[in-house]
């Protein structure tokens, strides 16, 4: 596990749970027209399309069936193998694979400690697709928020920049080496989202940071940027 984020097992299993069983609820109340709309976040997905994402990710792992190399052609069968069946079928079949998946995150929280947080982030996808806004100030949120900074401090490293000092729930944070000469506070959703490139352009540099965002963007974006606001 990275430098931050060092929480028990048990705590990461909970929270993929937590934002599972979440986002199945929301599930069973979308509509036919609602599973198809696109996801904002990831706009080559559909609602259903999502879900047949994490549904496929607990499946393959849980049954040893690790990406080799470069993890998109993975990813991308999950989803097609999934495109001509219902969303409840998907959700069906991720439930019945998830106990054996979270009982895996509990055993071994250092090498998977990245899909509880991947499933946060999707969670508040979905909300954004759906229009269905809420627990973001759910413990997972924290918890996804600080997991991030993980990611954040690998992209600074890899582009050659200073330290970055982040703050939310109460805590302060130094992610990279050496003085932070960029910072930035908020509410560990916003942290969430802001530095997991759920953020236009814009939006970021409206963010509030201090110091100079333009010279630290590479480090900051893990993915590429919504071309539109998710809204949120």
């Amino acid at each position: 596990m990275g430098d931050f984020g060092k929480f028990p097992g048990s705590v990461l299993a909970a929270e993929y749970r937590n934002a599972r069983e979440r986002m199945q609820r929301i599930a069973a109340d979308l509509n036919e027209e609602e599973t198809a709309l696109v996801v904002g976040a990831c706009p080559e997905w559909s609602v259903k399309d999502l879900f047949s994402h994490v549904t496929g990710i607990a499946v393959d792992l849980g049954s040893g069936n690790s990406p080799k190399g470069d993890p998109q052609p993975w990813v991308d069968r999950q989803v097609e193998e999934r495109r001509a069946r219902s969303l409840a079928s998907v959700v069906e079949e991720w439930s019945s694979a998830a106990p054996a998946f979270e009982a895996m995150i509990e055993a071994a929280p250092g090498p998977l400690w990245g899909l509880t947080y991947d499933t946060v982030v999707h969670e508040h996808d979905l909300r954004a697709a759906v229009g269905r806004p809420g627990d973001r100030d759910a413990d997972g949120v924290r918890v996804a928020a600080e997991l991030g900074l993980n990611l954040v401090k690998a992209d600074l490293a890899k582009a050659g920049l200073p330290a970055v000092g982040i703050s939310f729930g109460g805590r302060d944070y130094v992610v990279g080496t050496g003085e932070p000469e960029l910072t930035w506070s908020g509410s560990a959703f916003e942290c969430l989202r802001l530095l997991g490139s759920r953020r236009t352009a814009d939006e970021m540099r409206s963010a509030g940071f201090a110091g100079d965002l333009e010279r630290f963007l590479g480090g900051l974006l893990h993915m590429e940027l919504p071309v539109r606001s998710l809204g949120e």
